[in-house]
């Protein structure tokens, strides 16, 4: 079991599983918190996560797959992706975000928040297809009304807040998002309105 990553809430391991390369997602204990809590919290948040990429898989959006859970233990086994992020496809000149813009689409269409929109949580299998990963922080909302368009609208805006550090070549790429997600219909320009609302608002704290 080789360390291949260290979060706040979670380790991740590269291990062999039954001859399948495969990754160990590991939830942490927190010491301040109250021991029974933090076991429920950690047990709540792995089996929400694997709800999360279920209905993700059933949407159409590629995820990886999940060998094995236990809640008790905070733990996900869980398919290898191998590939470059959409954040080393931009950085190589490929603009990529027109197939983030329609793969939220699709996670936002089944009411899904994914909750950490970061160019480094898409991998391109063989530099290809997109997976989303990382959904430990995703929940679902239920509609399209305001509440919904006001989540979507925020999922969005942490995508566009990386998007922003790009300069004039973020435009590009917001351009490209927001043309993938117009393949959400209507429910698209309110989550575009939205997100206008959000970044007006936080320039104006700003001010």
């Amino acid at each position: 079991m080789r360390l291949i990553a260290r979060g706040a809430e979670a380790d991740l391991y590269e291990v062999d599983w039954f001859g399948m390369r495969a990754v160990v997602k590991l939830r942490k204990p927190k010491r301040y918190r109250d021991p029974e809590l933090d076991k429920a919290i950690r047990s709540r948040r792995t089996l929400n996560e694997v709800r999360v990429m279920a209905k993700a898989r059933e949407a159409g959006v590629d995820v990886p797959a999940v060998y094995f859970f236990d809640v008790e233990r905070a733990a996900i086994v869980m398919e290898y992706i191998d590939g470059p992020t959409a954040k080393d496809l931009l950085e190589s000149g490929k603009n990529v975000l027109g197939d983030v813009g329609s793969m939220v689409a699709r996670l936002h269409a089944a009411g899904i928040v994914h909750g950490d929109l970061a160019l480094t949580n898409v991998i391109y299998r063989g530099g290809v297809r997109p997976y989303f990963i990382d959904m430990g922080l995703g929940y679902f909302v239920e509609g399209s009304g305001r509440r919904a368009v006001l989540e979507f609208a925020r999922d969005v805006n942490v995508l566009l807040r990386v998007l922003d550090t790009y300069g004039e070549r973020g435009e590009d790429y917001k351009r490209a998002f927001w043309d993938g997600y117009s393949a959400l219909g209507r429910l698209a320009e309110d989550v575009r309105e939205g997100v206008r609302r959000i970044r007006a608002s936080a320039r104006y704290v700003e001010r």
